[in-house]
């Protein structure tokens, strides 16, 4: 790869102030290319075989400071032709082009992340819900440090992260953990790039927080369905209400309960591409149809259920919960969990509880074994009512 740079005045137009704009000329293997550097100087103090601003005076001030943008102009493509010479990559007046840019995001972590997480939800290759997390963990961790260099990525600094999150944002263990995943996220992304850094993580262990994620009993579901069924149960709680159940009772994801479609049942099952795993691995879920979950269907065409957004799902269940005054967090990924569980506590196998739901391990599944485990422990709870005697 032959390449040569210099400094140009592109004379042939004058200001008023008789001055003519500075430009960076670079030549990659005959092909040329112009970079505008923002400013002008006069041409009669200019050197063209030089590529050299002359003094105007003796006491010219700002020389010194014109020749200090031209040099960190110069210094952004002397960086970018050594990362490619290194990398042994081919460089054209094109890649220059985009690299020269976007030479800034390069050097400054956040302002990579920005870049990479818009142009991911663009591409839609991040959910909506997945964008608010990682726009939210960005925030805080510019909160944390308004500029981070890439070469200020460094075990230390992930550690007194992870230490302010804990200590000035009072975040707990599983929030911390997240927000170091998804800072984790973009480091890789980095990394893929050709950003060449020594990844932090290498040291730095994003830990795995087990959580407990709540339940429904048997009763409670027992309970939502005579609510779904009652004539004075609001409308839109029973739009919720039957996606719910139906979910409570074939552990689709919320993401998959707004896709089906009537063409997705066949010889009494369900049979769908999971929407979550799409671009990792193509996983084709089949679940048979209890005579209970086809209660809710009510769709022979298009799709099975006429949904809200999952804020407003959560919402409305929200508001039933309340109303039926237990003390349960509830989201729409409650239903899953119910169904795992009780399909455990009713005598169902794991294997068979890792096809219907679609896991990739039988790691992710065993946790509805340790969730049925725990709900047999409380049940000696019952004998509670003695303490009254």
């Amino acid at each position: 790869m032959k390449t040569s740079m210099k400094v140009i005045i592109k004379d042939d137009y004058v200001k008023k102030d008789g001055t003519s704009p500075l430009y960076l000329q670079v030549f990659i293997n005959q092909e040329m290319i112009r970079f505008p550097l923002d400013i002008s100087w006069p041409p009669p103090f200019f050197d063209k075989s030089a590529g050299r601003l002359k003094a105007r005076s003796k006491t010219d001030k700002d020389l010194s400071d014109y020749q200090i943008i031209i040099q960190s102009k110069q210094g952004r493509v002397n960086e970018i032709f050594k990362y490619y010479r290194l990398s042994e990559k081919p460089l054209t007046v094109e890649i220059l082009k985009k690299e020269f840019y976007n030479f800034r995001l390069k050097q400054d972590f956040l302002d990579f992340w920005n870049r990479e997480m818009e142009d991911r939800y663009r591409r839609r290759k991040i959910e909506k819900g997945t964008y608010v997390c990682h726009s939210a963990s960005l925030s805080k961790l510019k909160e944390f440090r308004s500029t981070i260099a890439f070469g200020e990525l460094t075990p230390k600094l992930l550690e007194n992260y992870r230490a302010w999150l804990k200590t000035k944002k009072k975040n707990a263990a599983t929030t911390i953990e997240k927000n170091m995943k998804d800072v984790r996220t973009y480091v890789n992304l980095a990394i893929q790039d050709g950003i060449v850094i020594d990844n932090p993580f290498k040291v730095v262990k994003v830990r795995h927080i087990e959580t407990v994620p709540d339940v429904l009993s048997i009763e409670q579901v027992q309970q939502l369905m005579e609510l779904y069924e009652a004539a004075s149960t609001p409308e839109n709680w029973k739009r919720v209400l039957q996606h719910f159940l139906f979910s409570c009772f074939t552990g689709l994801r919320i993401s998959d309960i707004m896709r089906v479609k009537a063409d997705n049942i066949i010889d009494g099952q369900i049979i769908f591409n999971a929407y979550k795993t799409r671009n990792k691995v193509a996983k084709t879920v089949c679940i048979p149809l209890h005579e209970i979950a086809l209660r809710y269907i009510t769709a022979n065409v298009g799709k099975l259920f006429d949904t809200f957004t999952d804020q407003h799902c959560r919402k409305i269940l929200k508001q039933i919960v309340k109303a039926q005054n237990w003390k349960v967090r509830i989201g729409t990924h409650t239903a899953r969990h119910t169904f795992g569980t009780t399909f455990i506590e009713l005598g169902g196998d794991v294997v068979t509880l890792k096809e219907y739901m679609g896991h990739g391990k039988i790691q992710t599944t065993m946790k509805y074994v340790h969730l049925s485990e725990r709900r047999k422990r409380e049940q000696i709870n019952v004998f509670d009512r003695f303490k009254k005697q």
